[in-house]
């Protein structure tokens, strides 16, 4: 997995996710079975979550993720509420598999206000 900067300066404060095998996925072109379940990873491509649900806007549209992040040992679940475009999703080229990433840590979804929806 590799990262590029995505800034005119070249510096290193959006990022675009790219994955060999991969092509970035289009949210029209997305069913909420697709995502929901999948893992999310971070910005060092590393575990930090799980999409637990998505809510879809009234155009059908989907429009926000929750994204369950766990705990030390999985205990104590920690669930957040983000704006769906925050998410990088990548479905794999010749096949269904589907990877999130977000432009963050496990650390900072963990300081995040918990959603209990």
């Amino acid at each position: 997995m590799t990262h590029e900067a995505n800034s005119e300066d070249g510096t290193d404060d959006a990022f675009v996710f790219v994955r060999n095998g991969y092509d970035r996925a289009q949210p029209h072109d997305l069913q909420t079975s697709d995502v929901e379940g999948a893992t999310v990873y971070g910005r060092e491509d590393e575990s930090i979550g799980t999409v637990k649900s998505l809510h879809v806007d009234e155009d059908g549209q989907i429009a926000e993720a929750v994204i369950d992040v766990a705990g030390f040992a999985g205990m104590g679940t920690h669930s957040v509420l983000l704006p769906f475009d925050q998410l990088t999703v990548l479905r794999q080229t010749n096949g269904g598999d589907i990877r999130v990433h977000l432009d963050t840590t496990k650390e900072k979804l963990e300081a995040m206000t918990h959603h209990a929806g």
